[in-house]
């Protein structure tokens, strides 16, 4: 069994190597992640990604990629539709001013059934391009077997951390850029501004913002990587 740790620097290794020499396919992965509709081809590539192999596969075969990745969407949705639906029963009690123990339960049961079947059609997904039938993705035996070969307090724990990892660099790149677009974050810069924003301190934001920009085919190889380790290495 690879350790968590392990698992994020190979991965990591694995995303740094089929990126950086590798320009036009960071480009066009930066395009693809942004435009709605378009970034089923970005998810088509995690696919690929997770039919496993030592470097990264060629961004090549859009079409291919685009169904793929809009299978794994698919994938994605049937295993927690129903608890999006209960969060969404909840928020509608809350949205028509009903904030009593049946919305908050509501809200409580769908969040924590989001979390557990998020953990099934994760490796459905992997199970899905390893396999390469979308059946199999629903093959619930088989993904809840895996799940139990890979053990389930590292699968928990693994899932957790990568989640951190990227919600936190993430969440530290635009939560310091929206914070000096208003200038409240660097005082001494926002003082060369007399007061109010400062421009360098809007442009540092905007440079944090292109910066997290260039950063997610980064991440999107670095997760895929490191959940096709996770089900190939368990």
């Amino acid at each position: 069994m690879i350790s968590i740790s392990e698992n994020l620097s190979k991965s990591f290794a694995f995303a740094k190597n089929g990126l950086v020499g590798h320009w036009v396919r960071w480009i066009l992965l930066l395009i693809f992640s942004v435009i709605p509709i378009v970034n089923f081809i970005s998810s088509g590539y995690s696919v690929k990604i997770y039919k496993g192999g030592d470097v990264a596969p060629e961004l090549e075969g859009y079409v291919e990629l685009f169904i793929d990745g809009l299978k794994l969407t698919i994938i994605g949705i049937v295993y927690t539709l129903i608890p999006i639906i209960i969060i969404q029963a909840g928020d509608y009690l809350i949205r028509t001013g009903e904030v009593s123990a049946t919305a908050m339960m509501l809200e409580l049961v769908g969040t924590i059934l989001v979390f557990i079947l998020s953990l099934f059609a994760l490796i459905a997904g992997v199970r899905f391009a390893k396999t390469g039938s979308m059946k199999e993705a629903f093959n619930f035996s088989a993904v809840l077997e895996k799940i139990r070969e890979i053990g389930w307090m590292h699968y928990i724990l693994s899932y957790i951390v990568i989640i951190i990892v990227i919600v936190l660099i993430i969440g530290i790149l635009s939560g310091v850029a929206v914070a000096l677009f208003v200038g409240g974050m660097v005082p001494t810069i926002a003082l060369l501004a007399n007061g109010g924003i400062s421009f360098a301190s809007v442009a540092i934001g905007w440079i944090l913002l292109f910066v997290l920009l260039i950063l997610m085919p980064v991440i999107t190889i670095w997760a895929a990587k490191f959940y096709e380790n996770l089900y190939s290495l368990a």
